[in-house]
């Protein structure tokens, strides 16, 4: 329902005031809004708690776990195991349909994947990051020029069997994974890739257990780590390094058969992950304290959600953003946030055990509904915060991206974008042009795509409105 113009007005004052009341209205025709340089005193903080690495070292130790010449990503890339197709080619045809209005109107690269991670919704693509990420990290070498996708596994009745917590709903996971693709090129080639399961180690035995009820909508792969969003805390951390082979990948089910969907973990005395051969151990997490996150906040400090990340590079900090719907924008007394958190402050953590919490560096506000992820980086005249936002229009399958600079005088601009759209991950080519990588969430339209980011940068004649 529209409201009457005088209703739209109060509705913005309210939400540039930040008033308790001001998201308590309907979000049709509200103009966009993203503020930063909020302060961030009060806001919860993170915790950083290890996971026991034991059971892995001693499975490592007698053989339980293996490598391909080593531990960690090389035996992945050297192993790969499909392809993914460039737009052009036959396997996409029916993938395009979900880029086409997009590449009609920019300059857009696209590609579809192979059999059922193309066709099916068993898993689910949510994030992505690279390894010009993970090289952001000081004196880092990720081995190549590469792009790693985060996919979530729908939880349904035939695969709860070692997540018996999560309930038979398909908007709900039972495992996550990683793949490791060859940065795919518009010819087509380059682009072999390979999935590896995510795991936490487990001292009960069985080895590794399987990453239970985390969405994953948000990647980070940041010198040796790969950051995944949490949603209801915070971060979970897998370390590159710690990736193993399963030595007997097809035949660890029962009787040394072929494995089932819930054979992760030790079954019939080997160590078993659902007919992966690679896992990524979990080496720990950071948790908000005070604990607690809500999609309906009343207060700006408390209640912060984690639904996607992605990395900053002018200052390598990690930027959280928060997911919300129309019920949810309407009933929420503050709007959703955009948070920085340091990596050097993150890492410290990690690498010497400190429970000291970390505090964000930045934040910023925003009415945008149905975020889906955030790219921010300093303008480079102003120096002032720029943002790239994808967002899902509740409702239907189309989604956009809007670019704002903060500060300038001039509403956010939209622009033409994929269907389905997931979190942004940035990127520059060989030429130094800025670009973002998003993938298309559904099976049958389910693409890889990168955008160029001056193509969405124009200022909007009028005040656009969501």
């Amino acid at each position: 329902m529209r409201k009457t113009a005088a209703v739209l007005v109060m509705a913005v004052t309210a939400a540039l005031t930040g008033s308790a009341s001001a998201w308590a209205v309907a979000w049709d025709n509200v103009k966009p809004v993203v503020d930063s340089g909020k302060s961030t005193a009060g806001l919860q903080k993170l915790v950083w708690t290890a996971t026991n690495q034991a059971p892995v070292d001693a499975a490592f130790a007698d053989g339980s776990l293996s490598s391909d010449g080593g531990a960690g990503l090389a035996q992945v890339y050297s192993h790969t195991n499909q392809q993914m197709y460039y737009k052009s080619a036959s396997q996409c045809a029916s993938a395009k349909a979900a880029v086409a209005d997009a590449d009609a109107k920019y300059t857009l690269a696209a590609w579809c994947f192979s059999g059922a991670d193309e066709t099916s919704d068993a898993w689910v693509p949510q994030a992505v990051t690279s390894s010009q990420d993970a090289q952001q990290s000081s004196g880092y070498s990720a081995g190549g020029d590469e792009i790693v996708g985060l996919w979530r596994q729908a939880a349904n009745a035939g695969n709860r069997g070692r997540c018996t917590s999560v309930p038979d709903d398909a908007g709900r996971s039972v495992n996550l994974r990683a793949t490791f693709i060859q940065r795919p090129y518009t010819d087509g080639t380059h682009s072999a890739y390979r999935h590896v399961l995510l795991v936490a180690p487990t001292g009960n035995g069985n080895v590794i257990a399987p990453i239970c009820d985390v969405h994953g909508g948000g990647a980070v792969w940041y010198g040796p780590y790969l950051f995944v969003s949490w949603h209801g805390a915070g971060f979970k951390v897998f370390d590159t390094r710690r990736t193993y082979k399963i030595p007997y990948d097809t035949t660890c089910g029962t009787g040394g058969g072929a494995p089932g969907v819930n054979d992760i973990g030790v079954v019939g005395g080997r160590v078993c992950a659902a007919g992966y051969r690679y896992v990524m151990v979990q080496v720990g997490q950071f948790a908000t304290t005070p604990s607690g996150c809500t999609t309906t906040p009343t207060s700006l400090n408390a209640g912060l959600c984690f639904s996607g990340i992605s990395l900053q590079w002018s200052d390598n900090s990690i930027v959280s953003s928060e997911y919300r719907n129309p019920a949810d924008m309407t009933a929420s007394a503050v709007p959703a946030r955009i948070v920085n958190w340091s990596t050097a402050d993150l890492v410290n953590r990690i690498t010497t055990g400190s429970a000291t919490p970390v505090t964000a560096t930045r934040l910023a506000t925003t009415n945008f509904e149905g975020v889906q992820g955030v790219m921010e980086r300093p303008n480079a005249t102003s120096g002032r915060a720029e943002f790239y936002i994808s967002r899902t229009v509740p409702g239907n399958d189309s989604s956009e991206l809007w670019y704002e600079h903060d500060g300038d005088g001039v509403c956010p601009a939209k622009g033409v974008y994929v269907d389905n759209a997931e979190q942004v991950s940035y990127w520059v080519d060989s030429d130094g042009n800025g670009h973002l990588w998003t993938f298309t969430e559904y099976g049958g339209r389910r693409m890889l795509v990168r955008i160029y980011t001056n193509e969405y940068n124009d200022p909007p004649s009028g005040c656009p409105t969501q």
